[in-house]
C-alpha cells in the first residue's frame, strides 16, 4: 500500500467566529434557540402563561376606573378579550386532558371526571352568585342597580336552576354548562367524530347569528347580557378538538416555515392593533361611502360572538402562542412570576377577584375622593389587586374552602 502523500503546505489560519459574519449570525441563532420553549415539558406552561394573562386582564377589566393598564387590556374595548381567551384555553385543556384520560382510561372515566369538574364549577358558581348578589344587593353597589332582588327566594331558585346570573357570575355559569356538555363532545372526539363535533357546534353558532337571540334560546338566563351559551360554545367546542389532536395538529403545523409563519401572525396581530389605535380610521378613509364603524361593531360584536370576534381571538391567542414558543426564557423571567402562578390557579384568581372587587367598592363610597377616577392611583390599585392574588395563592390562602375554585391542573 502505498502511503499518502504528507501535505508540506502551511496551515491556514481558522476563521475567527468573532469577527466573520457567519460566526455573529450562529451566535445570534444559538441564543435564539436557546430562548425556545423545551419540547421535554410535560405539561404546556405557555397555556398556563397565557391563561394567566386572561386573568390578568379581565381583573383590570372589571376593577374599572381610570388607568394606564387599558393600554394593554384594551378595557374590554379591543376586538377581543380575556373572556375569550380563558373560554378557548379552557376549552383546549378539556380537549388535552379529558381526552388523554379517555385514551390512556377508558371513555367512561374521563366522562365521570368531566361530569364531577362540572358539579365542581356549578358549586362555584351558585356560592359566587348569591354571595355577591347579597353583598351588592345589601350595600347597594353600582352593578345592583336595576336587579330585581325583591323576593330572595324566587332568586335563589332561579340562581340554582342556572335561570338568573349576576354580575361577574356569568362566566363561571357559562363555563359550568359548557363542562356539563362537555362529555357528549368528549364521546363524539373519542369516537373520531370531531367533524360531526364541529359541524354541529357551527350550527348552533350560525343559528344564534340568524334568528333572535330570546327565540333561541334554549335556557333563557335572566340578567345574562353578554355570554349566551348558545354563541360562546362555538369557540370551546372547536378548541376543544384542537386540544384532542392536538399533536397530529402540531405535527403538521412543525411542517409549514417556522419563521415565516410567526411573522405573518405578527403582522396580523399588529394589524389589528392598528385598526383598534386609529378608531377604523384607515378603513373609514379607504371606503368612504360605508359606516366603517357600524360595520366593525356587528363584525366584533361580543354578545354574539361575531366572526371577526372569532378570527381576532385565533389571530391574538396564536400569536401570543408563538411568541412564547419562540421567546420563552425572556418572558418567563420577565412576567412568568407572576402569570403563571394565576394561569395554573385561574378559577381561584376569578373567584377571589370578585371577592376583593366587591369590598373595594363597599368601602369606595367612605373615601374622602373617588380613587377611581385618578389614573395613577387606580392603576396602582389595580396592581395591588393582581398582587394581592399573586400573594394569596402562594400562601394557599383559603384554598381549602375555595369550593373546587382551583383551576384544572392541566
Amino acid at each position: 500500500m502505498n502511503a499518502l502523500p504528507l501535505d508540506t503546505r502551511s496551515p491556514s489560519p481558522a476563521p475567527t467566529t468573532q469577527t466573520t459574519p457567519s460566526g455573529w449570525r450562529s451566535r445570534l441563532d444559538a441564543l435564539l434557540r436557546s430562548w425556545h420553549y423545551p419540547r421535554e415539558e410535560k405539561r404546556d406552561l405557555r397555556l398556563d402563561v397565557l391563561r394567566g394573562f386572561a386573568v390578568f386582564v379581565m381583573v383590570v377589566d372589571h376593577f374599572g376606573g381610570a388607568s394606564w393598564l387599558y393600554l394593554i387590556t384594551g378595557n374590554n374595548r379591543f376586538f377581543t378579550s380575556g373572556a375569550e381567551a380563558f373560554v378557548l384555553i379552557s376549552g383546549m385543556v378539556v380537549g388535552l386532558v379529558y381526552g388523554n384520560i379517555a385514551k390512556r382510561e377508558g371513555l367512561k372515566a374521563a366522562v365521570v371526571k368531566a361530569l364531577q369538574r362540572a358539579w365542581t364549577l356549578y358549586r362555584l358558581t351558585i356560592v359566587m352568585t348569591l354571595g355577591f348578589a347579597a353583598l351588592s344587593g345589601f350595600f347597594r353597589l353600582p352593578w345592583a342597580r336595576g336587579v330585581d332582588m325583591g323576593d330572595p327566594l324566587t332568586f335563589t331558585l332561579n340562581v340554582l336552576i342556572l335561570h338568573q346570573t349576576f354580575y361577574l357570575a356569568d362566566i363561571p355559569m357559562m363555563y359550568t354548562i359548557f363542562m356539563a356538555l362537555a362529555p357528549s363532545g368528549l364521546w363524539l372526539l373519542y369516537h373520531n367524530q370531531g367533524r360531526l363535533l364541529m359541524l354541529a357546534s357551527f350550527l348552533v353558532w350560525l343559528g344564534f347569528q340568524i334568528v333572535n337571540s330570546a327565540q333561541i334560546a334554549i335556557w333563557a338566563t335572566i340578567g345574562n347580557t353578554t355570554f349566551h351559551p348558545a354563541a360562546w360554545q362555538l369557540i370551546f367546542a372547536w378548541a376543544m378538538v384542537v386540544g384532542y389532536h392536538r399533536d397530529a395538529i402540531w405535527a403538521m403545523m412543525a411542517k409549514l416555515p417556522r419563521l415565516s409563519y410567526f411573522l405573518f401572525s405578527t403582522l396580523l396581530f399588529l394589524w389589528l392593533v392598528h385598526l383598534y389605535s386609529t378608531g377604523m380610521n384607515t378603513l373609514a378613509k379607504l371606503y368612504p361611502g360605508l359606516d366603517v364603524n357600524l360595520i366593525v361593531n356587528e363584525l366584533f360584536n361580543k354578545g354574539n360572538v361575531s366572526v371577526g370576534r372569532i378570527l381576532a381571538t385565533v389571530i391574538v391567542f396564536q400569536f401570543g402562542y408563538l411568541a412564547l414558543t419562540y421567546f420563552w426564557i425572556p418572558i418567563q423571567k420577565v412576567l412568568g412570576w407572576l402569570f403563571l402562578p394565576l394561569g395554573q390557579n385561574s378559577l381561584y384568581s376569578y373567584t377571589m377577584h370578585v371577592v376583593v372587587i366587591g369590598l373595594f367598592y363597599v368601602v369606595l363610597p367612605y373615601l374622602p375622593v373617588d380613587v377611581t377616577e385618578h389614573g395613577i392611583i387606580n392603576t396602582g390599585l389595580q396592581l395591588g389587586t393582581l398582587l394581592l392574588l399573586w400573594v394569596m395563592i402562594k400562601r394557599s390562602f383559603a384554598f381549602n374552602i375555595r369550593v373546587g375554585a382551583k383551576s384544572l391542573d392541566s
